[in-house]
């Protein structure tokens, strides 16, 4: 009797082998070999049952609902072809968490997942709404769902106008937070970064996250900060939070 799981036998064939569909045109694929592998490895250590249904997609991911054995969870996938190179660089080379990190070509996506992880549990230390980070394999990280049986929690930009206030103000008080206390800087929060979900915002999309000590935080924090205000004149928010201080300048004066 064949002792491996119907997914782990499939993978084993070659069932998911669309080579000779696509042709040259596998830049989009995501389940290559080596996904499915870290797929099938996740699934078999958090004892996953199946996928339920595909949250997000994009260039250079793609976010599935996952069910286990007691609770729904979060798979997140980093496309191992479309993944920019020089895109992606640039927030780990000046981040001194990452200076020392193997980072070819062939390895840096492996990097980036590890390095959302790890911004994902720093987060989690200081008490910042972001989704729970549960495990990383490789290309591959497995969180917390955020949302009830029916759907994810909807964006801050899908949020009704009369709801948008509070959910702002949830938003731009855990990103004070993450600046001045864990000291990381999100480098993309905008309203398509965030979660809203039951009267609290999470920060999501924790990837290009750098620590402050990075040669471009302070730009990315005027960008985040300028993205938020962008926001907040479209939509007739008032800017209720005090906008966090860049890590040591209050100590400086």
């Amino acid at each position: 009797m064949d002792e491996r799981s119907a997914l782990k036998q499939l993978i084993d064939r070659d069932e998911f082998n669309f080579n000779d569909f696509l042709g040259e045109k596998t830049e989009g694929l995501v389940f290559d070999r080596r996904t499915l592998d870290n797929i099938y490895t996740l699934f078999k250590q958090f004892n996953i049952k199946y996928v339920d249904y595909p949250i997000s997609s994009g260039k250079e991911s793609l976010v599935f609902k996952v069910e286990g054995e007691r609770k729904a969870a979060v798979m997140k996938i980093f496309k191992t072809s479309t993944l920019r190179f020089q895109h992606i660089n640039e927030y780990i080379e000046g981040d001194p968490r990452f200076m020392k990190q193997r980072k070819s070509r062939g390895s840096l996506i492996f990097v980036w997942a590890r390095k959302e992880y790890a911004n994902l549990l720093e987060c989690k230390k200081f008490k910042i709404r972001v989704p729970d980070p549960v495990a990383v394999e490789k290309n591959i990280i497995l969180m917390k769902y955020i949302g009830d049986k029916k759907s994810p929690a909807k964006k801050l930009k899908d949020i009704n106008q009369d709801e948008l206030q509070p959910y702002f103000d949830s938003a731009m008080a855990e990103y004070k937070k993450m600046v001045e206390k864990a000291k990381l800087i999100h480098a993309d929060f905008s309203e398509y970064n965030i979660l809203c979900y039951r009267k609290k915002s999470y920060i999501i999309d924790m990837g290009q996250a750098v620590s402050y000590k990075h040669p471009m935080a302070r730009d990315f924090l005027a960008r985040d900060l300028g993205n938020m205000r962008a926001f907040a004149r479209r939509n007739a928010l008032s800017l209720n939070i005090k906008e966090p201080k860049f890590p040591g300048d209050q100590d400086e004066q």
